[in-house]
């Protein structure tokens, strides 16, 4: 008499899914997705570019109120930011247009490891990018000269290197803000409009229609606070750099609060 054997069970259900596993995904992802490697390279590419011109132009970043500035060389790291929010909310439509982000939830029914894998890669390779482009346009700082208030720095001096970490880490928080953007709304387009009409273009437009007792909201806005936290306390601002910090973090916590919410309780 002979015994039947069943087989062991091999549906998504029964596959266990760790978060190296979710990381390897989402890295996959990030470097084998033609538009997001794409888009990814041109943004540090453009910071790059822009910030070299200046330096070796010297002319922009040596006169003026940058002279007085040692890390005057992330004056465009905004345009980083920019463009790193668009990829980050690129990273999560681009799966809902596609139709794959059913099979990335089927594989992880919870759908919170997604999300924090998504935001980890990112955010990981964009900090990495950041630093590498910090360190070699601090190097290009010291070679031409272009930069007054930098000469004979070093790039570990609290001087320099607070405002270099603080303008450095913006672009990974470009990226995560786009990522909250892009999982709240699930369209690119709508995301990225999003982004500019409330974000880039509403501390302009929002006092035009606002009371005047309620127009000091748009010092509370995102953008506001990374000029502060990019000025690391040599500029004057609404308040200081500490508090500019919460500010990053609260917008962060809620939109990202909310997209993950949202992520758990509407249908795909």
């Amino acid at each position: 008499m002979t015994t039947a054997v069943t087989p062991p069970a091999t549906g998504p259900g029964h596959v266990r899914i760790t978060a190296a596993g979710l990381l390897r995904s989402e890295w996959t992802k990030l470097r084998s997705v033609r538009s997001l490697r794409l888009t990814l390279a041109l943004s540090f590419a453009a910071v790059a570019a822009l910030s070299a011109y200046l330096l070796i132009d010297g002319e922009t970043l040596g006169d003026g109120a940058a002279a007085d500035v040692p890390f005057a060389f992330t004056a465009v790291y905004p345009l980083g930011v920019l463009a790193l929010t668009v990829l980050g909310v690129l990273v999560v439509t681009g799966e809902y247009s596609s139709g794959t982000v059913r099979a990335s939830m089927i594989a992880a029914p919870r759908r919170t490891g997604v999300l924090l894998a998504k935001a980890a890669v990112l955010a990981g390779v964009t900090t990495a990018l950041g630093a590498l482009l910090s360190v070699a346009l601090y190097v290009l700082t010291r070679i031409t000269g272009a930069v007054p208030a930098a000469a004979g720095m070093s790039l570990f001096d609290p001087a320099m290197s607070g405002g270099v970490v603080a303008a450095t880490l913006l672009l990974p928080y470009g990226a995560l803000f786009g990522i909250a953007l892009g999982a709240l709304v699930r369209n690119a387009a709508a995301a990225i409009t999003l982004y500019f009409g409330v974000f880039q273009l509403g501390p302009q437009i929002f006092p035009v229609f606002l009371p005047d007792g309620l127009t000091g909201f748009t010092h509370w806005m995102p953008f506001a606070a990374m000029d502060v936290v990019r000025g690391a306390g040599l500029a004057d601002g609404p308040y200081g750099v500490g508090t500019a910090v919460a500010v990053l973090l609260a917008w962060a916590a809620a939109l990202g609060g909310v997209s993950w919410w949202l992520l758990k309780t509407r249908d795909i």
